[in-house]
C-alpha cells in the first residue's frame, strides 16, 4: 500500500498548484458473478462421486445486499485515488454430484458469502468531467456463508457465520471505467480460492474427508454501479508542498 501512495505522489509532483479535491460517496451494485469452479482430480466432493473437470454453473447474478462507502483523494486534474468499505454478496453456481447418495446425476448447486472489503484505488484521466479510468487492490473478509444443495426432492441449505468452509481473508485486483455522472463498471478478479482446501468434516461413516481439496472456486465478477458523491472539500497544495510529501516516503 505504502509503494502505491508514493506511486501516486510521484506522479502529482509534475502538475501545477492545484487544488486537492476530497470527497465522499456511496454505492450499491449489480454483481455479474463467475467462477473457475472445478475438480482436479478424481473422487473428490462430499462423497467422493466427483470426477476431475469443470463443474462450473451460469452466471450468478446479485443486487443485494451490496453497499459500500468509498473516500476520493484528486491530486489534480487527472490523477487520483480511492479507499472505502464496501459490503458485497458473491458466490458462484456449479453443477456437480450431490452430497445424498440416493442420487446419481448431477445437481446445481449454489455458494455464496457475505463480504466486507476494504479497496484501494487509482484514478486516471478527466476527474474534473468525471470519466476515468481505475485499477487497484482489495481485501476482502468472507464473514458469513450460505450454501443450497437443489436435490430432486427438496433444498437442502445450510449457512454459518465465519464459516470454516471458506478462507476468511482473500485478496483481489480491480480494473474499471468510470463515466460521467457516477456510473461505472468494474472487473474484479480473486486472488484465491473461496472455498477453503484445507476444510475437514466428517463424513455417514464417521470418516475424516476433505471435500474441497481438489476444489478450485476463484471468483470473477463485473459490477456495475453508480457513486452518488457528497460532502466535497479542497484543499490547496503547491508543488513544493508535493515535492516534501514525495520526499517524506
Amino acid at each position: 500500500m505504502k509503494k502505491l501512495l508514493l506511486l501516486i505522489i510521484i506522479i502529482t509532483i509534475s502538475q501545477t498548484a492545484f487544488s486537492q479535491k476530497v470527497y465522499n460517496a456511496v454505492a450499491g451494485e449489480m454483481i455479474f458473478g463467475f467462477s473457475d469452479a472445478s475438480y482436479t482430480a478424481d473422487g473428490s466432493g462430499v462423497l467422493g462421486n466427483n470426477s476431475q473437470g469443470s463443474i462450473a454453473g451460469p452466471m450468478r447474478w446479485t443486487v443485494w445486499f451490496h453497499l459500500g462507502f468509498y473516500t476520493h483523494y484528486d491530486f489534480s486534474k487527472n490523477v487520483g485515488l480511492y479507499t472505502g468499505i464496501v459490503n458485497r454478496n458473491i458466490g458462484f453456481i456449479t453443477d456437480e454430484r450431490p452430497s445424498d447418495s440416493r442420487f446419481t446425476d448431477k445437481v446445481k448447486w449454489k455458494r455464496r458469502s457475505y463480504t466486507l472489503g476494504i479497496p484501494l484505488a487509482i484514478k486516471i484521466g478527466n476527474l474534473k468531467k468525471g470519466m476515468y479510468v481505475f485499477f487497484g487492490g482489495q481485501y476482502d473478509m468472507f464473514y458469513h456463508y450460505k450454501e443450497k444443495e437443489f436435490l430432486p426432492d427438496g433444498k437442502r441449505k445450510t449457512s454459518q457465520w465465519f464459516s470454516d468452509k471458506v478462507n476468511l481473508f482473500i485478496p483481489s485486483v480491480f480494473a474499471g471505467i468510470t463515466f460521467p455522472g457516477g456510473m461505472s463498471v468494474k472487473v474484479t478478479y480473486e486472488l484465491n480460492d473461496m472455498m477453503n482446501t484445507g476444510y475437514t468434516t466428517s463424513d455417514a461413516a464417521g470418516n475424516l474427508i476433505k471435500p474441497y481439496e481438489n476444489m478450485t472456486s476463484r471468483l470473477i465478477y463485473t459490477s456495475v454501479y453508480t457513486m452518488l458523491s457528497f460532502k466535497e472539500s479542497y484543499m490547496q497544495v503547491t508543488k513544493e508542498e508535493k515535492k516534501l510529501m514525495a520526499e517524506s516516503y
